[in-house]
């Protein structure tokens, strides 16, 4: 196969989207989209900007919670893409198009729900949602970059019932996770096999 050199503006090839609830200094929890993120086990590694609020939040208050929305959430989801919960916006996300949102719940039309361990409220209308601390920070990229790797430990797992097989697992043909792939919002394809591990 012939190929071309490509300079692509981003590199998101098809990534889960969440919601990162974290805790405001005012007690309230935070909504932050975010398509950077992986799991190995029940360590996750979340990939955030220095520069927004979820950043602060989790430095200051070590909990979070991953929420999973599926695709029938996106424009919930987006609803909320350009937004930040720092009052004060900085001038690169301004030019961007950010503004401050205190609400975000009620913005994107979600319901916050009491978190079991940890501070930050989940968000009900996901259909899973993966309570976890905050275990050490990696910067990563150059300094101008401004990012790090959150590495965190889940701690309590939930997930909606009609998801669940009667074996506790994931019932794969009704789960529809949401996807970022080069800045649009997909879902999953057709069903094509397992891995000898499944």
């Amino acid at each position: 196969m012939k190929t071309r050199v490509a300079n692509l503006p981003v590199l998101y090839f098809g990534t889960p989207v969440a919601l990162v609830s974290s805790v405001n200094p005012d007690g309230t929890t935070n909504l932050s989209p975010i398509s950077s993120y992986w799991a190995l086990s029940d360590t996750l590694v979340l990939g955030l900007s220095t520069t927004g609020q979820c950043f602060g939040n989790l430095s200051r208050c070590p909990e979070i919670v991953l929420n999973l929305p599926d695709a029938s959430l996106w424009a919930n989801v987006e609803s909320i893409a350009a937004t930040t919960g720092a009052e004060i916006v900085p001038d690169d996300k301004k030019r961007m198009g950010y503004r401050f949102e205190h609400n975000k719940f009620q913005r994107a039309g979600l319901t916050a729900k009491a978190s079991e361990s940890v501070i930050a409220s989940r968000v009900a209308e996901c259909p899973i949602q993966i309570e976890a601390r905050l275990t050490r920070m990696h910067a990563i990229g150059s300094d101008e970059d401004e990012m790090v790797a959150a590495e965190c430990k889940a701690t309590r797992v939930h997930v909606h019932a009609d998801l669940l097989t009667s074996a506790g697992r994931v019932e794969l043909d009704r789960w529809r996770p949401l996807y970022y792939v080069f800045r649009h919002y997909y879902t999953l394809g057709a069903y094509l096999g397992k891995t000898f591990r499944a």
